[in-house]
């Protein structure tokens, strides 16, 4: 029942209703406890949707804890993995706002990482500096502690620099690669207080006018590859090769990083410190 309390933690009423959006049609089961059941299989390491009412059949405590009357059908889940993946990337910004409370961060990190799948009908082609590859990117944003504060999902063709000011949270410190080395960025991120630390992009400059990296920033981009690592290899346990379509593949990876904020604010509040290790919860 642990699991259900770190879900319970984070999707209410007061945090959904932050969205303000209101469902087409006849009531159905609510938004708040389609996103909490979502939520649970993730946390829960289950990512079959029939394995999913299978063990909710045997734990009815679990569904009812949740705010379900009755188990909702196979076919009714596997929509919801279809149709909610615009409204996470919001879920994820208000619940790292209230991380954000709770903990009061120094850093915000920037970062992506590709989600690779070349068989996916929906990839596209991205570039790195290991060369070029067909897939997804998360962007993401973590603290100091490797919580996620912010994310969002595209297709590996979306340059990272383009999602940067949507990964941004308000910390006194910002950091990220040289992607991140623009004027747009800087600019909101002196208007939002902060001190920026990012890796010299030379491309504009040439590479003799290369300036050193920050050794303060140096020691904290760890955190965000740390992320990067749990969300694909402990968290998703990289079955996002299983799904095909970008609206569920978003959906499962958006899910991953939801997971991790829920986490760390149960083990923040009942231990005092935002813990990530989801293979405690598992165990």
């Amino acid at each position: 029942m642990q699991t259900v309390s770190v879900v319970l933690g984070v999707l209410n009423k007061s945090v959904v209703g932050k969205l303000n959006y209101n469902r087409r049609g006849p009531k159905g089961y609510g938004l708040v406890r389609i996103l909490r059941i979502l939520l649970y299989s993730v946390l829960a390491e289950i990512f079959s949707t029939r394995l999913l009412i299978k063990h909710l059949k045997k734990r009815p405590m679990v569904w009812k804890k949740l705010g379900f009357r009755s188990i909702p059908s196979r076919r009714s889940i596997d929509d919801w993995f279809k149709k909610y993946d615009f409204l996470l990337d919001k879920i994820i910004h208000i619940v790292g706002d209230y991380y954000l409370q709770l903990n009061e961060s120094e850093w915000t990190i920037l970062d992506s990482t590709p989600i690779r799948d070349r068989r996916d009908p929906d990839a596209m082609k991205g570039y790195s500096s290991q060369g070029s590859f067909w897939s997804f990117k998360i962007h993401a944003s973590c603290d100091e502690y490797c919580v996620p504060l912010r994310a969002t999902f595209t297709t590996g063709n979306v340059h990272d620099s383009k999602k940067a000011i949507t990964i941004l949270a308000p910390t006194p410190k910002v950091g990220g690669d040289s992607a991140y080395d623009f004027e747009e960025l800087k600019i909101k991120v002196v208007e939002q207080e902060s001190k920026g630390y990012f890796v010299h992009n030379p491309r504009r400059e040439g590479r003799e006018k290369k300036k050193p990296t920050p050794k303060i920033l140096s020691k904290v981009r760890v955190c965000v590859e740390q992320l990067n690592s749990i969300l694909k290899e402990q968290v998703m346990k990289r079955t996002y090769t299983k799904i095909k379509g970008f609206a569920k593949k978003a959906t499962r990876c958006l899910l991953a990083v939801l997971a991790l904020q829920a986490l760390a604010i149960h083990n923040l509040k009942n231990w005092g410190y935002p813990s990530i290790r989801i293979g405690d919860l598992r165990a």
